[in-house]
């Protein structure tokens, strides 16, 4: 089985959904979970609260007089 700790706040989540990004946040908080399975070296969750920002280059509009 798989198990999800929150760092923030302590709250535990069970379950197979863990594997997708959209259910790796800790609900109570926001913050990104600790994910295991079995034995297996945990690892961050996504959490959208704390995903990198990206910045798009936009090209530059010319306007011809």
């Amino acid at each position: 089985m798989i198990e999800g700790k929150c760092p923030r706040c302590g709250q535990r989540y069970l379950g197979w959904a863990l594997l997708q990004p959209q259910h790796q946040h800790c609900l109570r908080c926001g913050a990104g979970l600790f994910i295991a399975e079995d034995g297996k070296e945990p690892f961050q969750g996504y959490s959208p609260f704390t995903a990198e920002e990206y910045r798009l280059r936009l090209p530059v509009a010319i306007n011809p007089q």
